[in-house]
């Protein structure tokens, strides 16, 4: 029992609420609530008749321990407990249809969501409320007092599908992905939602995006662990869009671009579609492909078609095709050709997933169901460019789905110009509609040369960020802010705060004295700095990257370069040991050692020591550099360094010695590495052996570049590119098993799971209790023993703790203890996770953050990801403290 007002619920409080609570038109509205403020108002008022004296707030606490303390009862499935707790069969009579652990938002929407939505109601209305007896209580005629929340109205279900359908919008998701700052984008959603009758702004929407999206992560992350008791509304619909998949929602954008009272009819629209097509000129070509159970629509000169089809199978289709569609001769003999190149083997598997998802979809659909294919307006660039058909990761031609589509080299910018006039005539709002189960699917061409027409979007092109493969080609590009030997950098006018880093096909050496071009570098070297940032992003270093943007160029953070070069060693080779006569080749430094350089090719980059480089006070963005910028920057190359050199030990590679640059946030006036991390970088031998090593000195040590050599030199860079690509994969398993004495210790675990998530590691939450029930816990031991994937057992049990004990007992694999303590017997419950018997070695840390923190050091031995990301945590909370006492000095001077 908790406290109310300073006070206890008395037996008869409780049992008057739940009373209250057993009423049909009560249960159904508190069913699936969020904001149920008015709803609590109503029931403290109607137990204020009835002598009971207590708030909303009050009524609505207790009906919440109520609820929890029922369900784990249920869950628990102790005969015992269930006897123990008072008003059970009151409350099982009341909740005992729901399915326990599922979330109530699963079920559809409140009949009083009407009324919160309203909002704050008029002067001299808002206290009205239906006076109700008991007795004379109706179910049809309960009303809730509207209630303006402090967070605003809650969304509905209706408001919630249209934002769905917006997110869903692929030009919508490219945009959304990866982005920062979003303000624009979010703007254009909320304003479409105005179009469709939703008054919403841009804030609400993004927090709602930012909820669903979070909701949908954790419920997905479970799923992936076993769990499969958590679920949400709209998962599906969330699945389809984060995970990129074609047709998963069911209602298309245009339907809600376009606000109309009624929906229309497919006669209706079909007749509108009719007129718009007969503006067209007749000189407009477009071929629109027809496939199973679809209506096939071509425009052919100035003749609009229309074919419906039962569910047909593949020969029928075809034959009904042939007889009612006229290709022209030169059409056909082109299909035959690509009929005879393409095949299902000259598809890649995901393509052949997405085939079988479209084929899904369409079984399911209705008669006068239409499937446009119609080409994708965005022209992408793609990271092989590969002439051939058959090594195109579009499916130009689909065997199973009706007539040929022309190849690119088929395909001719006089072609194409007719169907860009044509879509730019047909309007947007008829070419699909979601009311008559119209569906929009976005075949992607591959890039075509620059020079031939791009295709325009079917929906409206929002403002936001950029997507993450999208050319630089495709970006508006202003004035070049930089130029070096390697790289240029240009300004992006409709992205404030960001800038494109262009890599070039240019290798050179000795600052700039040995310069050649080295075809296809540009794109190496980006690909290998993307992954590397990516790595280091993900560990938690902060840095300038954004996202790569096509094959040589990748957006990143406006920032004012620093103008020194950082180097960190580990291993004395190079211009170190020139600097340095007397130390031998192969000295080994521990910690690595960090030196500077300031830039200056005129005098060779001479090296600057901490004191010259404190004593230069260099201004950066407004920001001077003084000792707690570099010490900041000196502590920050070392983990750089160290984050990679672990990376690089998986694929039996040593890491020598490394340069990074940093800058500060023209913005946010904060040093986060910049610049780029590739092949020029870093000194990298395999096996430890300098003979063959990988990196630019092989370059750098040529008596004579000829194309032989620059061929060789080429290789090794490729063969960097594609190593460090497989950094970004974990090279060993590992999951934390978190096992409850019980189901009350799970707000406890819960900490413990949300802490392991943050290290990337799996977590699986189990009930058993080594004092009832031994002979389960030690089969749910074996059961993990079984797999082979390296597992940490982590006991959470109080008062006495016997279960730790018992499975350091009976497993060789790691067992903590995390005991949840309480304030009154705590410091006597420890000493049963303290003190063990002999041949027992169970720690016990009493934080479940501490307890993930110590699983994730278990596992960083083996795991590079695992162990940068404690690496990244340390400099982070070394640099937390270092920003605070400067701070803290600034304010007492």
């Amino acid at each position: 029992m908790e406290r109310g007002a300073g006070r206890y619920w008395a037996e008869d409080e409780v049992r008057a609420l739940i009373s209250i609570w057993s009423e049909k038109n009560i249960r159904k509205q508190l069913h699936g609530t969020l904001r149920n403020k008015g709803l609590f108002m109503y029931i403290a008022k109607r137990m204020q008749q009835i002598g009971v004296s207590r708030d909303w707030k009050q009524c609505r606490a207790k009906y919440k321990n109520l609820k929890y303390e029922y369900r784990a009862m249920k869950c628990g499935h102790t005969i015992e407990d269930i006897n123990k707790m008072r008003f059970y069969t009151e409350l099982d009579s009341i909740l005992g249809s729901e399915e326990i652990g599922k979330d109530e938002n699963n079920h559809g929407s409140l009949e009083h969501k009407e009324h919160l939505d309203s909002g704050p109601s008029p002067a001299g209305k808002k206290d009205l409320l239906v006076e109700q007896s008991h007795k004379d209580t109706k179910e049809d005629t309960l009303m809730i007092p509207p209630v303006s929340n402090e967070g605003g109205k809650h969304w509905t279900s209706k408001e919630i599908d249209a934002l769905i359908r917006i997110w869903s919008d692929r030009n919508i998701c490219r945009q959304l992905k990866g982005t920062v700052r979003n303000q624009k984008i979010f703007e254009h959603i909320a304003n479409l939602l105005k179009e469709a009758g939703i008054d919403r702004d841009w804030r609400q929407c993004r927090t709602k995006y930012k909820n669903l999206k979070h909701e949908y992560v954790v419920i997905k992350k479970a799923q992936e662990s076993g769990d499969e008791s958590k679920t949400m509304k709209y998962f599906c619909e969330l699945d389809t869009i984060m995970s990129n998949k074609p047709c998963g929602i069911k209602k298309t954008l245009p339907s809600i671009l376009k606000q109309a009272p009624q929906a229309h009819s497919t006669s209706q629209i079909a007749s509108e579609g009719q007129k718009e097509a007969a503006s067209v000129k007749p000189t407009t070509v477009s071929r629109w492909i027809a496939v199973p159970n679809v209506i096939t629509k071509v425009l052919h000169h100035g003749e609009d078609m229309q074919v419906e089809s039962e569910e047909l199978h593949m020969p029928a289709l075809k034959q009904e095709l042939d007889s009612k569609t006229e290709l022209s001769k030169e059409t056909q003999e082109d299909d035959t050709n690509i009929k005879q190149e393409v095949t299902f083997t000259d598809i890649s598997e995901p393509e052949i997933n997405r085939i079988q998802a479209m084929k899904t979809e369409i079984k399911g659909t209705d008669k006068e169901d239409n499937i446009l294919f119609h080409t994708n307006n965005k022209i992408t660039s793609r990271k092989k460019r590969k002439a051939s058909l058959k090594d195109s990761p579009v499916p130009h031609k689909i065997n199973s789905f009706g007539p040929m589509w022309k190849t690119k080299s088929d395909i001719s910018t006089s072609e194409l110009s007719p169907i860009v006039r044509e879509y730019e005539h047909l309007p947007t709002g008829h070419l699909t509609n979601p009311e008559d189960g119209q569906r929009s699917i976005d075949i992607w061409e591959e890039d075509l040369k620059s020079s031939q027409l791009r295709l325009q979007y079917f929906s409206s092109q929002g403002p936001g960020s950029i997507s993450e493969m999208e050319s630089y080609a495709e970006l508006k590009l202003g004035k070049k802010l930089n130029e070096g030997k390697t790289k240029e950098v240009y300004e992006l006018p409709e992205h404030p705060g960001c800038v494109l880093m262009k890599s070039k096909d240019q290798i050179t050496s000795g600052d700039a004295v040995r310069k050649d071009h080295m075809e296809g570098k540009a794109s190496i070297s980006n690909k290998t700095t993307s992954c590397v940032f990516k790595l280091l992003q993900e560990a938690g270093i902060k840095t300038a990257f954004v996202r790569k943007c096509g094959d040589t160029a990748f957006i990143a953070t406006h920032c004012e370069m620093i103008p020194i070069e950082w180097v960190c060693r580990r291993i004395a080779t190079g211009s170190f040991l020139k600097r340095n006569p007397g130390v031998k080749e192969g000295y080994r430094f521990s910690p690595p050692k960090v030196e500077t350089f300031f830039k200056d090719d005129a005098n060779h980059d001479p090296q600057w020591s901490e004191e010259q480089l404190i004593s230069a006070k260099l201004s950066c963005a407004g920001l001077v550099i003084g000792q707690a910028e570099v010490d900041i920057m000196t502590h920050s190359t070392a983990a750089i360094f160290e984050i990679l050199e672990k990376a690089w030990m998986t694929q039996d590679c040593t890491l020598v010695d490394m340069k990074i640059e940093f800058g500060v946030d023209v913005t946010k006036k904060e040093i986060v590495l910049a610049d780029v991390i590739d092949n020029d970088s870093w000194r990298l031998w395999p096996a430890g052996d300098k003979s063959q090593q990988k990196d630019k000195q092989t370059y750098r040590d040529l008596k004579e570049v000829t194309p032989e050599a620059l061929q060789m030199v080429k290789r090794n860079f490729e063969w960097v590119a594609d190593r460090v690509e497989l950094l970004l994969s974990p090279n060993s398993r590992g999951r934390v098993v978190v096992l409850m004495g019980s189901i009350s210790d799970l707000a406890h675990c819960e900490k413990i799971k949300k802490s392991c998530a943050n290290y990337g590691i799996p977590c699986e939450l189990r009930v058993t209790s080594a004092h009832k029930g031994p002979d389960e816990t030690l089969r749910i031991k074996a059961e993990y023993e079984g797999d082979g994937i390296p597992t940490v057992f982590i006991a959470v049990a109080g008062r006495s703790n016997g279960l730790g004990p018992v499975m350091s007992g009976n497993t060789a694999y790691p067992v903590l203890n995390c005991p949840p303590l309480t304030a009154d017997w705590g410091a006597q419950d420890v000493w049963s996770s303290l003190r063990m018997p002999s041949g027992l070695g169970c720690s016990t840390v009493l934080s479940p953050e501490a307890a993930a923190q110590f699983a994730a050091q278990i596992f960083g031995l083996n795991n590079h990801l695992v162990w940068s990301k404690l690496r990244s945590c340390t400099l982070n909370t070394w640099i937390s403290l270092k920003q605070a006492d400067m701070k803290l000095r600034e304010c007492s001077i």
